[in-house]
């Protein structure tokens, strides 16, 4: 930036987004953690229980001592909160053990290692009316995909996208420079400009007509060329 603007020059920038949040109208919420996706749990925790949610916590890892923000948890409210540490009960949680205080259409909060969400969304799933909300800390696996053709319109490069693979991560093994953040398709970062070819969207931010959020979404048709 320093290189890019001087003195006097205005900026203009986006307000934070948080795709991860706590619905406060929900008032039957269990929260699951692992390790440090606790960050983004603490803060709903003691939101919860300010407004008077009927809330529980399981909390898991190797053992207490990699357990961030453990005691700051349990200060909330200590019989609320369950501490799985697997070095105490021998054994590693299965999703039924996270979910134990799950009813059918309590609202679930995961945030944690990938196995641990992937677990708990796969067995929530059977509840198709029951809120379960998660964040991620790496980029989504790839659902449905199929193979198409990505046209770099300003150098005329074409880039085969597999099924598998994001848009995103192939531009990145061309240029690793190529702009993104979250790898979730909610901060907007690496939306980019459609010049031809049909989308399939699949971002939560707001995807325009003729915009590409290269991260999640992928294309329609067999080819789709982006300004970029």
């Amino acid at each position: 930036m320093h290189e890019a603007f001087a003195e006097g020059d205005t900026l203009m920038f986006d307000g934070p987004r948080n795709a991860f949040y706590l619905v406060t109208d929900e008032r039957d919420v269990l929260f699951v953690i692992g390790g440090i996706g606790v960050t983004p749990i603490l803060p709903m925790i003691r939101l919860a229980h300010q407004h008077g949610i009927d809330w529980r916590a399981v909390y898991a890892g190797r053992s207490r001592g990699y357990m961030p923000l453990l005691d700051e948890v349990v200060a909330v409210a200590p019989d609320r909160v369950t501490v799985w540490a697997d070095d105490e009960r021998g054994c590693f949680p299965t999703a039924e053990d996270l979910l134990a205080e799950a009813g059918p259409t309590t609202a679930v909060y995961v945030c944690g290692p990938s196995g641990m969400l992937e677990s708990v969304r796969v067995a929530r799933g059977r509840y198709a009316n029951a809120p379960l909300h998660y964040e991620r800390f790496g980029p989504p696996p790839v659902v449905d995909g199929v193979p198409f053709q990505l046209e770099l319109a300003r150098s005329r490069r074409v880039l085969d996208v597999p099924a598998n693979r994001s848009a995103l991560g192939v531009m990145l093994d061309r240029d690793p420079a190529t702009a993104y953040s979250c790898q979730q398709g909610f901060c907007g970062t690496c939306k980019v400009k459609v010049l031809a070819g049909e989308v399939d969207r699949r971002g939560r931010a707001a995807e325009g007509q003729n915009e590409m959020l290269v991260c999640v979404s992928r294309a329609k048709s067999d080819r789709v060329v982006i300004d970029a």
